[in-house]
């Protein structure tokens, strides 16, 4: 005991004030919980402060208040992680053996995680061969955890232990070794594939399996293969995207020339995916409508048994990136080396605009993450050569038969 309390009156005078911070801390979150209890707290924490002596009353705060909730600040943001209340407090903890039994059990818990990545369903799903890594990182003795509004991309996965709201998290974060809030990390580099900059943060290497995961079901497989034998044909999987932006839609003449080109052909049918505001131009039995029909997990192993996909820069080309089929996407405002499927297998053809200003959100300087055309006419949706796209993907899908 002598040695703890000579531990306890070491303690420095920055780390004074940091723990009355804390305190403060803790009695503030306490309070947007519950203000009735955030006032019992109070009264129990002035009888304890009267009546016994600095060094005690701090041991009973750690005690009661800190050592709970002693991981609340372990945050990753950027690469930089911030120092914990434990780290800070270590000696002190020891010294006074507070932690001496949660301490013991944690070390028995697998390590915990909480990544955070909001965005679209593209964004998230760039998320997952990271994770998958993270996993297998730790010999599968780890407990991932991701908050995202996209929750659907992690159905089924076997690296994933749970999906949160995000909105949940605003109750506080009291039960992870670490926390990885990756909102805004590739927006804020524009020049690095998202992949690469999320891996930046949560492994610290490039060096890893960049394909993207998902993990259908064995209910998923059975409906697919129902699907497949009445398509009866082989066939490719076009998502004509519709997009709120003017420079992320192709134009409508380029896709015409396409599908004049499929129709010329006539050995692959052609099966239109996507939301009912996408596009789906059924021009005879060889065009099918299959909007709206499929999870993301199911759309993945309809793509996996076609000869193809073709689409644009949005959430099925990076299903389509999970799986080994030809991929063919038209790129404009986002530069293809940003978004390309970075897997090592099967082959991508990249349908990039005649244009100089080509890839312009990786040459702006500012993170934007909205809608933006340095020229101000979006002409970058009407750069192509039609004829010479329409032999390029006849091509591409041609080699596969």
């Amino acid at each position: 005991m002598a040695d703890a309390v000579s531990e306890t009156q070491e303690m420095s005078f920055s780390k004074r004030i940091y723990f009355y911070l804390l305190l403060v801390k803790v009695i503030w979150q306490e309070w947007i919980k519950s203000p009735k209890a955030a006032k019992s707290l109070l009264l129990e924490l002035w009888r304890q402060y009267r009546g016994s002596s600095q060094q005690v009353f701090m041991l009973w705060v750690m005690a009661r208040c800190l050592t709970a909730n002693y991981r609340l600040k372990t945050k990753i943001r950027l690469g930089r992680p911030s120092v914990t209340i434990f780290r800070k407090f270590y000696d002190f903890f020891r010294a006074n053996e507070v932690l001496c039994a949660d301490e013991a059990v944690n070390q028995r818990k697998q390590t915990k995680y909480l990544i955070i990545r909001d965005g679209a369903m593209g964004d998230v799903l760039m998320l997952t061969p990271v994770v998958r890594a993270l996993h297998a990182r730790h010999g599968g003795e780890i407990a991932i955890d991701i908050a995202t509004k996209t929750p659907v991309v992690f159905d089924n996965s076997p690296y994933v232990r749970a999906v949160l709201d995000p909105k949940a998290l605003r109750r506080g974060i009291y039960t992870y070794d670490v926390v990885i809030d990756l909102n805004d990390v590739y927006e804020r580099a524009p020049h690095a594939h998202p992949v690469n900059a999320y891996a930046r943060v949560v492994l610290g290497t490039s060096e890893f399996d960049k394909k993207l995961v998902l993990s259908p079901s064995p209910e998923d497989a059975h409906f697919i293969e129902k699907v497949v034998t009445e398509i009866d044909a082989p066939y490719v999987v076009v998502h004509h995207l519709r997009h709120e932006w003017g420079n992320r839609e192709i134009d409508t003449a380029i896709w015409s020339s396409i599908y004049d080109g499929f129709e010329r052909r006539g050995d692959l049918k052609v099966i239109f995916v996507g939301s009912n505001r996408d596009y789906a131009p059924t021009r005879n039995a060889s065009f099918e409508d299959h909007r709206e029909r499929y999870s993301i997990q199911q759309l993945n192993l309809l793509i996996a048994k076609s000869q193809g996909f073709l689409g644009g820069d949005s959430g099925p080309s990076h299903v389509a990136a999970a799986t080994d089929v030809p991929i063919a996407v038209f790129y404009t405002c986002a530069h293809h080396e940003a978004r390309m499927p970075l897997r090592s297998t099967g082959r991508f053809l990249p349908l990039k605009p005649h244009l100089d200003c080509y890839g312009c959100l990786s040459d702006n300087p500012i993170p934007r993450a909205g809608y933006f055309c340095s020229r101000g006419d979006n002409a970058c949706v009407r750069a192509f050569d039609a004829t010479q796209v329409t032999h390029q993907v006849m091509d591409f899908f041609k080699v596969n038969l």
